[in-house]
């Protein structure tokens, strides 16, 4: 579905957001995290409890998040475009850094990317985050972390967050911005998201999420479990050689999921 891969890419920048807030770092980061999503039922489906791990590089003007073993998602700065890679399926689509500035253009007769600013417009101007920081502090894994409560109202699935975050962790925030601004910047609304989300200091360790959805509670634990100052895979960065790129950009079928 085409808003479910528009909230993908969205929440993989916004895992990024909060990876990226800190000092500075010389070398690529590394971030690897687990996630654990409750068993919850709804319309009368019942969903199991599921378990994922995703990981995070940075470098200067380039970021990669993959999730799980068949997913990943690569910003580039320099080639203007975020691609979208199924490494089941070795293919991959990418969406403009431009997609959604008013004035960027369709590039499919379907219409898709258009469909999908408007997916984007809704989220977006729909969307408020209201963070509060707190006093509560809590030693998780190796870090000194501060607990800060984040509401998110939001069309039919608003959510209350849970951020535990460290200041122990060094990014440079400016390489950061620039990986992550490229695409927010052009998001209608974003910017203010941004602004509200730089109250959390620190780089986010432990996220307890709660989202109300059709009369449910869908919660969602991520905690930071690794962190390293370290050189980047070869590669990582880059579409792997022998993918078939695929038109579909965010409507692209993300592992059938």
């Amino acid at each position: 579905m085409r808003f479910n891969n528009i909230t993908r890419v969205v929440t993989a920048l916004v895992i990024i957001v909060a990876f990226g807030i800190g000092g500075q770092a010389l070398a690529d980061s590394y971030f690897k995290q687990a996630t654990h999503v409750d068993a919850f039922e709804m319309m009368g489906q019942k969903s199991p409890e599921k378990n994922d791990t995703s990981i995070v590089w940075l470098t200067e003007g380039k970021s990669c998040c993959l999730i799980g073993s068949n997913e990943s998602i690569i910003f580039d700065s320099e080639k203007g475009a975020i691609f979208i890679v199924n490494h089941e399926k070795k293919e991959y689509s990418s969406v403009p850094i431009n997609l959604f500035d008013a004035g960027g253009e369709v590039e499919s007769e379907s219409g898709e990317l258009s469909h999908a600013q408007q997916m984007a417009q809704v989220m977006t101007e729909n969307m408020k985050i209201t963070v509060t920081p707190t006093d509560q502090t809590e030693k998780i894994g190796d870090w000194n972390t501060k607990l800060y409560n984040v509401e998110i109202a939001i069309a039919m699935m608003p959510s209350r967050q849970e951020i535990w975050a460290t200041e122990d962790i060094k990014i440079d925030y400016d390489m950061f911005n620039a990986v992550s601004s490229g695409l927010m910047a052009q998001m209608p609304g974003f910017e203010k998201i941004i602004e509200e989300m730089k109250q959390i200091k620190g780089v986010a360790v432990k996220t307890v999420t709660r989202t109300s959805a059709m009369g449910n509670v869908i919660i969602t634990t991520s905690e930071l479990i690794e962190y390293a100052e370290k050189d980047a895979p070869d590669g990582v960065f880059d579409i792997p050689e022998g993918y078939k790129k695929v038109e579909g950009g965010m409507g692209m079928g993300m592992g059938g999921r």
